[in-house]
């Protein structure tokens, strides 16, 4: 088993991206598109981080705003700022922290980054995506099959964005494996939902999603897997079992993979 005692400040993100508590949350929508992040760290005037506004946060906003209306567009946004919509004090750890550590806390509180402090301030955020980066420098070999959860949490193509987007908020989970018939051909996920805001919510599904998954057979080593998936920009994988979907590798499944 891997040791993954080397501090969080060798596999962190920085600089910070920030968003001003002042701006609208609209302005948090648009950010978080065009960095291609799910969350964005919140600063007051001081420039001090005091909040994480994050994709959950705005889907939950925007759709909470566009009611239920048949004819209402899937999401629509108050002119209301940010600060009132973020989580206040977001995690984060020392530079020092060992990176189990900080996998533990993303599965602890069922989130996909950490904040790293520093000296001024926040210096940079670790994320899911870091922690398959340091699985593919130990070269996990154990297969993704122990680590991938079940069920999956799937949307036919067929079905509109709006039971798309009603599923992610009840399941509570970042994305669904979109299915012809039974097999897995791409992602509705919080990112898609975003991006697919001013649609009628009749849109069929496969006409928004993204065809970016991995399909792996659940032998394949963990490194392996870490690897494919950074390649080809991909943050889920499906596991098969003797030619079919038995599970799923998240964020969350490589943070527990670290811990």
């Amino acid at each position: 088993m891997a040791n993954f005692q080397m501090p969080v400040s060798e596999f962190m993100t920085s600089p910070l991206e920030t968003v001003s508590g002042s701006s609208f949350i609209d302005h948090a929508h648009r950010k978080l598109q065009q960095l291609g992040v799910s969350a964005l760290p919140v600063v007051d005037d001081e420039g001090q981080v005091v909040g994480v506004v994050s994709r959950t946060d705005v889907l939950r906003v925007g759709r909470h705003e566009a009611g239920a209306r048949p004819d209402a567009r899937l999401l629509a946004f108050p002119a209301r700022p940010i600060v009132d919509f973020m989580t206040p004090d977001p995690v984060a750890v020392d530079p020092d922290t060992p990176v189990a550590e900080a996998g533990q806390l993303m599965l602890q509180k069922r989130i996909h980054r950490v904040f790293v402090r520093g000296a001024q301030g926040m210096d940079g955020i670790l994320t899911t995506r870091d922690l398959m980066r340091a699985i593919r420098v130990k070269r996990m070999n154990q297969p993704i099959s122990e680590f991938a959860s079940s069920p999956i949490f799937t949307i036919r193509a067929t079905e509109p964005v709006s039971m798309a987007a009603e599923r992610l908020e009840k399941a509570r989970v970042t994305g669904l494996v979109v299915v012809d018939g039974e097999w897995p051909v791409g992602v509705f996920a919080q990112t898609e939902a975003l991006a697919s805001r001013e649609l009628a919510r009749d849109t069929p599904v496969d006409e928004v999603m993204s065809p970016a998954i991995l399909v792996l057979e659940g032998s394949t080593p963990l490194h392996r897997a870490a690897d494919q998936a950074a390649s080809m920009d991909v943050r889920r994988i499906i596991t098969l079992n003797e030619g079919k979907a038995a599970g799923i590798m998240t964020g969350l499944d490589f943070a527990r993979a670290v811990v």
